[in-house]
């Protein structure tokens, strides 16, 4: 699979129960029959069991696994990544298993019957229910874990998500959106145009003349999933990587990090956090709504020689603020998310100065 992992701090739960449309604002009538543990579990149950009954008889006119039990949301995100798929000459974007391609229902379990195991349901607000258990078939005895968000759909529990636990919680329905966009962005984004005016911010901001910057490649990412990509673009050499919006027709800088710090992701917005300086830790995020930075918080700990936290400075575009103010708009980035972008090399430039090396050929 084409990824390079998008640079993520490990800061908080990585796992985005917020990301699916499992958690819908829509109220769902949901049926005292339906709304029990033993019904998600009779489920999950239905899903291997129907993957070996399509494996045992092999029926194309059937369902596929995606179509009888995921959400509606999953199907369509799903097809758009099978039709990318389709038309790259990649291996896919399940194509990162060490034996092959990884399926998101099985990992890389399908020797023999298939089976979940040690079945673990939390009942959710609005007909949505969390499921934890392994995957296991014959060969896998330990088996894998396995992480769904389900919610009732159509009368009955479908699948709205699926995490890979194993793979660092890697959140199979946001990263298919990711891959999918950058699949229907990169047909007409050209990247050339942004960056001349990417460098003169960057330069800005190191304090350098905008020459001396580079990058080495680009990414697409819907962050606030509103049809349009925010640009994450990284140098290789000097460790600096940023996120911009392109909103308005220009870039404009969301987030940045610079060795000590990395970015990550929220549901609403973008941030990068690490050390800056000796004793001193930082958390600089931006709240994100229709591709614009709403507002740039940032938190700055100094530490004392015992470890201890000496001092702790709170700002809200670059003004003080109380804890309690910070700590609402925080709360306003969402749930941290595990995203990944698929990321394009960036050509490099020829200075003007260079020689034409076909003068020189006999």
């Amino acid at each position: 699979m084409m990824f390079a992992l998008v640079a993520i701090i490990s800061c908080g739960n990585k796992t985005n129960g917020a990301a699916s449309d499992a958690d819908s604002a829509v109220v769902n009538e949901v049926p005292d029959t339906l709304n029990t543990i033993e019904a998600v579990e009779k489920q999950v149950d239905a899903v291997y069991e129907y993957w070996n009954e399509l494996r045992t008889h092999h029926d194309e006119s059937e369902p596929t696994l995606d179509e009888r039990f995921g959400s509606k949301e999953w199907q369509r995100v799903r097809n758009e990544v099978l039709a990318i798929d389709r038309e790259c000459e990649c291996g896919g974007f399940f194509d990162f298993g060490e034996e092959g391609p990884l399926d998101p229902w099985l990992y890389d379990c399908y020797e023999g019957i298939v089976s979940a195991d040690s079945i673990l349901v939390k009942m959710r607000p609005n007909g949505t229910a969390e499921v934890r258990f392994l995957v296991k078939d014959a060969v896998t005895i330990k088996g894998v874990p396995m992480r769904w968000l389900m919610k009732v759909e159509d009368g009955q529990w479908r699948v709205a998500n699926i995490f890979f636990e194993s793979e660092d919680n890697f959140d199979i329905l946001m990263n298919m959106r990711a891959y999918a966009d950058d699949g229907k962005f990169n047909k007409n984004f050209d990247v050339n145009k942004y960056l001349p005016g990417m460098k003169e911010d960057v330069a800005k901001m190191q304090g350098v003349g905008k020459d001396d910057i580079s990058f080495d490649a680009y990414g697409l990412v819907d962050i606030d999933l509103d049809g349009v990509p925010e640009v994450f673009v990284q140098n290789k050499e000097h460790f600096y990587n940023v996120v911009f919006s392109i909103a308005d027709g220009k870039p404009s800088v969301l987030a940045n990090s610079f060795g000590a710090t990395e970015i990550y992701f929220f549901e609403h917005g973008v941030g990068a956090q690490g050390g800056c300086g000796t004793g001193c830790q930082m958390s600089d995020c931006t709240i994100i709504k229709d591709s614009k930075a709403v507002c740039n918080i940032r938190t700055i700990d100094e530490y004392g020689m015992d470890g201890e936290l000496a001092a702790s400075t709170k700002t809200k575009d670059g003004k003080e603020i109380a804890a309690e103010e910070y700590d609402k708009l925080f709360a306003q980035l969402g749930e941290q998310v595990n995203l990944e972008a698929v990321m394009h090399e960036i050509e490099k430039e020829i200075p003007a100065d260079s020689p034409n090396l076909s003068d020189y050929a006999e």
